[in-house]
C-alpha cells in the first residue's frame, strides 16, 4: 500500500479502503459492546450493517466473535448473513466478467 507522493496503483486504493473500514467496523462494534449495558445511547444496527456493506465484514465478524455482540440477535445476523451474500455475489461477478484479463 504504497500512498506517498502520488503514486496510486489501482489496488492500492481498494486496500488501503478495505484496511480503514475494517479496522473502524472493528472499533465500532466493541464499542458498542462496551456501551451496551450503560443506558448510553447505542450504535444504530443500520451503521453496523452499513459499515460491514461497505467493505468492513471482516472486522464485523471478528467484532462479533471477540466481544460477543449481536451473535444471538437472529434478526440481525439474518441481515448481515444478507450483505456477506451480497458481497459473495458482487466480488464473484467483477471477478468473472469485469476484472480486468
Amino acid at each position: 500500500m504504497f500512498l506517498l507522493h502520488g503514486y496510486l496503483p489501482a489496488l492500492d486504493w481498494v486496500q488501503s479502503w478495505l484496511l480503514a473500514v475494517t479496522g473502524i467496523t472493528f472499533l465500532t462494534y466493541g464499542y458498542d459492546k462496551l456501551i451496551a449495558g450503560t443506558g448510553a445511547t447505542r450504535v444504530p444496527e443500520r451503521v453496523l450493517l452499513t459499515l460491514a456493506f461497505a467493505g468492513g465484514t471482516v472486522g464485523a465478524i471478528a467484532g462479533m466473535r471477540l466481544f460477543h455482540h449481536k451473535t444471538s440477535k437472529e434478526s440481525f445476523l439474518e441481515r448481515f448473513w444478507l450483505v456477506v451474500a451480497v458481497q459473495i455475489v458482487v466480488v464473484a461477478g467483477w471477478y468473472l466478467f469485469l476484472r480486468p484479463h
